[in-house]
């Protein structure tokens, strides 16, 4: 788990709408992978966002990300973690439902390549679900495509729209998946609904699925995801 460039550039471009956020958690302490051509290059990209940042500001002594996230404008940030050896506020497996006094707790939570490290993906999810306040910011930015054994799973485009828009009533305010090396071209992913095969693609390298959902003022009954495949088939 950590930030390199793409992700970067996806928390500087997305700042914007975590400006009135009080409070936010971090699934996993991000560490910062970037050497100095690297944070050059984030700082430039930051500037056209309207954040003014050195590369020397972008980064603190033990090597994790807090510093970036409050330059870039984001609130404070607490994180979770299934150990403390990292030194996560919250200790909690994701795998099981979080406790009620987490429950719309925060304003924002980030995933930055966590979720597809936790086998019960699901459980995962619905908790970020939970633990988000009416109006609250889920950003994920995690493997979408070319990291087998990476993780238990790389994260298709049903999750930002299937899931989190459809099954639960988010905005979608971004969805886009980006390569990872080569020309490291950037896709914008669009609803998978009524697409033929549910808009599915094929990548050359290790890509990385980027969406940001807004959670709705009132929440909208669950019901189980339908993969944009089958969403015609008759059901139950």
């Amino acid at each position: 788990m950590g930030i390199s460039l793409i992700p970067g550039s996806f928390l500087a471009r997305n700042a914007v709408h975590v400006r009135n956020a009080t409070n936010g958690l971090v699934l996993g302490r991000q560490k910062l992978h970037l050497k100095p051509p690297g944070l050059r290059s984030l700082s430039r990209v930051a500037k056209r966002y309207g954040i003014q940042a050195s590369a020397e500001n972008l980064t603190q002594q033990d090597g994790y990300s807090e510093t970036l996230l409050n330059t870039f404008g984001y609130p404070k940030l607490e994180s979770m973690d299934f150990t403390p050896v990292e030194g996560a506020e919250h200790i909690h497996d994701l795998n099981k439902p979080v406790p009620d006094r987490l429950r719309e707790k925060f304003d924002l939570i980030i995933d930055g390549g966590t979720t597809e490290h936790v086998f019960q993906i699901g459980v995962a999810l619905e908790n970020c679900h939970k633990m988000l306040k009416p109006g609250g910011i889920m950003m994920s930015f995690v493997a979408a495509d070319g990291w087998f054994g990476h993780g238990f799973f790389q994260t298709g485009p049903d999750v930002p729209w299937r899931y989190w828009h459809h099954c639960l009533g988010y905005e979608v305010i971004e969805a886009g998946a980006q390569e990872r090396r080569g020309q490291q071209t950037y896709f914008e992913i669009p609803d998978p609904t009524g697409q033929k095969r549910g808009g599915v693609r094929s990548f050359k390298g290790p890509t990385m699925l980027l969406y940001v959902v807004r959670k709705p003022a009132e929440e909208k009954e669950n019901t189980s995801p339908v993969q944009g495949h089958y969403i015609s088939y008759p059901r139950i």
